[in-house]
C-alpha cells in the first residue's frame, strides 16, 4: 500500500468516526481531505512527490481524533472553530482543483508552497489548541482534586453519624419484621402441607394397568370441542374436546364416550374396547395416551397433543398449495409404511358391526403439521373425522 493510500484510510475511517464520536464537525473536513487525497492519488500516478502533503493534511485531522478519543467530549470545543475554518479552505482548494482539470495543472496547484505552508499552519493551530487544552486540564484537575479532598475531609464526620444512623435502622427494620417472616414461613408450612396431600392424593388415584394415569373428573378441565361428534347411526358417540389436567402444564385433547341412550354400560364398553387398541400400539406415528377416566358420569380417553390445534382434514388441504400438497401425499405414504409395521393387518372389530381401520399415519409435513392417524369407522356409509395437528 503506497504512503498516499495509507493517509487515504485513515481519512476515511476518520470521516466515519464522525458520524458516532462527540465531535460532529470533524466529519466535514474529513470528507474533504478524502477527497482531496483521491484527487492527489489519481493525478500522480504513484509518484511521491505529494506524500509529504497528503502526510501534513491528515495529520491535522489525526491529532484532533486522537485528543479527543483519549480526554472526552469536552476537549471536542477547543478543536470546533479550528475544524470549521479547515473544512472551509479544504472547500476552496477543491473548488480550484476542480476547476484545472488537468493532472498536470493539478500537480503544479498541489505543489505551490502556499497551500503547504497554509495546511502546516492549520496543523500547528491543531496542536497548539491541544496544548492550551492539556494545560487547561492540568490545572483543573489538581484543584479539582484539592476541593475534593476538602469535600472528603469536611464530609467524613457527617458519613459516620449517616453509616451508624442506617445501622440502628436497620436492625429496627429487621426486629420490627421478625413476625411478619415467622407468619410467612407458617403460611407457606400450610401450602406445601396442601400441595402434599394433593401429590399423595394424585399418588394413590395410581395408574391404570400401570401405563397410564388413571384420572378423576375433577382434575379434567374441558376447554372447547376439537371435531363435530361422532355421527347420529352410532350406538355410543364421542366427542373430542381439547382440556387441561391437573397438575399438568400442557393442553390435551379428551374423548368423551357417551351412549345414545340411559346404557351407560355401553359407553364403558366402547371405552375399554378403544383402551385396548391404543395402549396395545407403541409407535411415534399413533397417538398416546396420556390418561383414562373410568368415572360413568364421564367415560373418557385423554391422549397427548401434538401441536396446538387441530384443523379438520379437508379444510387443511383446500387451502394447501400444489407443492405442499404432493409432499403431504409423499410423507403420508412413507409414514404409513412404518406404522404397518406394527399394526396388525386385519382391524379391531367389535359387537355392533364396529371395528377401526387404519388409513393415515401421523406425518409431518414442513416441521409445521403432523396428520392424525386413526380413522374409525363404523360402516361402509360413515367414516370418523379426520383433522390435522397445527404448530401454530
Amino acid at each position: 500500500m503506497s504512503g498516499i493510500d495509507s493517509c487515504l484510510k485513515i481519512a476515511k475511517l476518520t470521516a466515519a468516526a464522525g458520524e458516532m464520536a462527540p465531535f460532529p464537525f470533524i466529519k466535514g473536513a474529513a470528507q474533504c481531505v478524502v477527497v482531496i487525497l483521491e484527487i492527489i492519488e489519481s493525478a500522480t500516478k504513484n509518484r511521491k512527490d505529494l506524500q509529504e502533503l497528503a502526510e501534513s493534511t491528515v495529520a491535522t485531522l489525526v491529532v484532533v481524533r486522537d485528543t479527543v478519543i483519549t480526554h472526552g467530549p469536552t476537549s471536542a470545543l477547543c478543536f470546533k472553530d479550528i475544524c470549521l475554518d479547515f473544512q472551509t479552505y479544504l472547500n476552496d482548494l477543491l473548488s480550484k482543483l476542480n476547476k484545472e482539470g488537468k493532472p498536470s495543472r493539478i500537480q503544479h496547484l498541489l505543489k505551490a508552497k502556499k497551500i503547504s505552508d497554509d495546511i502546516s499552519a492549520y496543523r500547528q493551530q491543531v496542536q497548539m489548541a491541544k496544548e492550551d487544552f492539556l494545560i487547561h486540564t492540568t490545572t483543573m484537575t489538581c484543584l479539582g482534586l484539592s476541593d475534593v479532598h476538602h469535600e472528603v475531609t469536611m464530609g467524613f464526620s457527617a458519613l459516620t453519624g449517616s453509616v451508624e444512623a442506617s445501622e440502628r435502622n436497620i436492625i429496627s427494620t429487621i426486629k420490627d419484621n421478625i413476625e411478619e417472616i415467622r407468619t410467612w414461613g407458617a403460611r407457606q408450612s400450610e401450602d406445601m402441607q396442601n400441595l402434599s396431600e394433593r401429590l399423595q392424593g394424585s399418588q394413590q388415584r395410581g395408574l391404570y394397568k400401570g401405563s397410564v394415569w388413571n384420572i378423576i373428573p375433577g382434575d379434567i378441565h374441558i376447554i372447547e370441542p376439537v371435531t363435530r361428534s361422532s355421527t347420529k347411526y352410532r350406538v355410543v358417540r364421542y366427542q373430542d374436546s381439547y382440556c387441561t389436567i391437573e397438575n399438568s402444564d400442557t393442553r390435551k385433547v379428551i374423548r368423551k364416550y357417551q351412549a345414545s341412550g340411559d346404557d351407560r354400560e355401553d359407553a364403558m364398553e366402547q371405552l375399554d374396547q378403544a383402551l385396548d387398541f391404543f395402549m396395545k400400539q407403541r409407535h411415534p406415528n399413533l397417538p398416546q395416551i396420556f390418561g383414562v377416566c373410568r368415572s360413568p358420569d364421564l367415560p373418557a380417553i385423554i391422549f397427548l397433543l401434538h401441536g396446538t390445534n387441530r384443523i379438520p382434514f379437508h379444510h387443511y388441504l383446500y387451502g394447501l398449495p400444489a407443492t405442499r400438497f404432493t409432499q403431504f401425499y409423499f410423507d403420508s405414504f412413507q409414514d404409513l409404511q412404518s406404522v404397518l409395521e406394527v399394526l396388525p393387518m386385519e382391524g379391531y372389530r367389535h359387537p355392533y358391526d364396529r371395528f377401526y381401520d387404519v388409513f393415515f399415519p401421523v406425518s409431518e409435513i414442513a416441521n409445521d403439521f403432523l396428520c392424525v392417524i386413526i380413522v374409525l369407522k363404523v360402516n361402509e356409509l360413515e367414516e370418523e373425522q379426520v383433522y390435522v395437528n397445527d404448530y401454530g
